[in-house]
């Protein structure tokens, strides 16, 4: 929703919960930069959402395949190698930050659904999208 106060960011007062949508292009990396140094402070938690394209997936049906962090879920086993190395380096990226992140994988044939979804589901006030150069959203 636009507030048309004209300002955004930590300066402006985002409380919200903050999740990024992240890939393996190099948008993603700018649009987590950009929201550490614009809405999330120190010590404050943020999402990171990885969506897998299943085309199997029949309409209607979405799965969150793993929603914490390494040990912290028997699901997080399920995510493939591939997956969870995309995680670790911007789980590296917030440690040094000082920033706790979790880490959100979900599985549907439509990514901007799964997201705009799972925003609805999880109560995101802000998510932020890198722009991406292979594909359209």
């Amino acid at each position: 929703m636009w507030s048309g106060k004209g300002k955004t960011g930590k300066k402006a007062g985002v409380n919200g919960v903050v999740a990024v949508a992240i890939d393996k292009d190099k948008g993603s990396q700018y649009a987590i930069k950009w929201a550490i140094d614009n809405l999330v402070g120190r010590s404050r938690p943020i999402v990171l959402l990885h969506v897998i394209v299943d085309p199997s997936f029949t309409e209607g049906s979405n799965a969150i395949i793993s929603a914490a962090s390494p040990g912290e879920s028997p699901n997080y086993q399920h995510v493939d190698k591939q997956t969870r190395d995309l995680f670790l380096s911007f789980r590296c990226f917030c440690t040094r930050k000082d920033i706790r992140c979790l880490d959100v994988t979900l599985k549907d044939m439509d990514v901007a659904k799964a997201l705009t979804e799972y925003v609805s589901y999880a109560a995101i006030e802000n998510l932020v999208l890198g722009a991406s150069r292979s594909k359209l959203l």
